[in-house]
């Protein structure tokens, strides 16, 4: 294997995780190594200049006012941000960028933050830029690891968000996903994860990223439960367009049933749209059918989209752009 910090090893990192879009724990996975060490092969590609990030001001980033008005009216949420994508950047890092600037404003007010994964959420902490000087900030995961990811439970965005602002960390001690329901009534019985999803259910800001279903980590989720084929049967037949933290819904909003909901372990739904501010995030014009069935699940308080995005989440809701 090459060493860690060669040339060769940054290139191929820095274009898997910023030209494709990859995850950090795709991208370890793609080039043998461990999450930690592709997050400091990172980290060296931006020190050495390989890879060079532009940090904007809050403000920079161009709206789309009438789009994001369109979504308040058609979902009822309180806020919408609607990112016009410049052409030389995918849709998902002006969605993370424009997600960052937001925490950067808020997060003085907090005294806890939580957050799902997700390749979106992944590349929102990348873009927070902060002094670390919120030491009473508790940042809270809402799920245990993400299927495949590198790691105990999968909090490394987390805790170098943590790291950033100065904050306190918690881990989530468990796969966000198992294979049988056996496994999940057992675990979800654990002192350590009641306290966890409880501790999730009471932050006052989170951010989730939205999955579609088929498309990325949602795919990823569906495939580490191991369904049965009378499972796999059960759970076509509920029209599932996409998920948050793992929990699946359909088109209008409704979480579906089994399989999948004994399957998950992590704040459920219900306990999220309890959560005082609730974001979503999502990037690219695949995502528009889980962007829909998010919106109508009545959990989340605003939106973060890019215009291409948003363009198809209202067409699909029903009103021509």
């Amino acid at each position: 294997m090459p060493a860690p910090r060669s040339q060769d090893v940054l290139v191929k990192a820095a274009r898997l995780y910023y030209l494709e879009d990859r995850s950090q724990g795709e991208v370890a996975k793609a080039l043998g190594l461990s999450r930690s060490s592709v997050s400091r092969i990172l980290a060296a590609a931006r020190e050495q200049g390989v890879v060079e990030i532009r940090i904007h001001a809050p403000g920079v980033l161009s709206r789309v006012s009438d789009l994001e008005e369109s979504l308040r009216r058609l979902f009822g949420i309180e806020s919408a941000m609607v990112v016009a994508r410049p052409q030389t950047r995918s849709p998902m890092d002006v969605v993370a960028e424009a997600a960052a600037r937001l925490f950067e404003e808020r997060v003085v007010h907090l005294e806890s933050f939580g957050m799902s994964w997700g390749m979106t959420v992944d590349r929102f902490v990348e873009h927070v830029v902060l002094e670390p000087i919120h030491q009473s900030l508790k940042v809270c995961p809402l799920v245990g690891g993400l299927p495949s990811d590198v790691g105990p439970a999968g909090n490394t965005s987390l805790e170098v968000l943590a790291n950033r602002s100065g904050a306190t960390s918690f881990r989530f001690e468990s796969p966000a996903v198992v294979e049988s329901r056996r496994t999940w009534a057992a675990l979800v019985t654990e002192s350590s994860i009641i306290s966890a999803i409880d501790r999730a259910a009471r932050v006052e800001l989170a951010f989730v990223g939205i999955g579609s279903y088929g498309q990325h980590n949602s795919r990823r989720v569906i495939s580490a439960m191991h369904l049965t084929e009378q499972e796999a049967g059960m759970l076509a037949k509920q029209d599932p367009v996409g998920d948050i933290c793992g929990r699946f819904f359909d088109i209008d909003g409704q979480p579906l049933g089994l399989p999948t909901s004994e399957r998950v372990i992590g704040i459920t739904l219900p306990e999220l749209a309890a959560v005082p501010q609730v974001w979503g995030l999502a990037g690219g014009v695949e995502k528009a059918p889980g962007v829909v069935g998010a919106l109508r699940t009545r959990s989340l308080d605003g939106i973060v989209l890019d215009e291409d995005l948003a363009r198809a989440v209202v067409n699909l809701a029903g009103e021509e752009w």
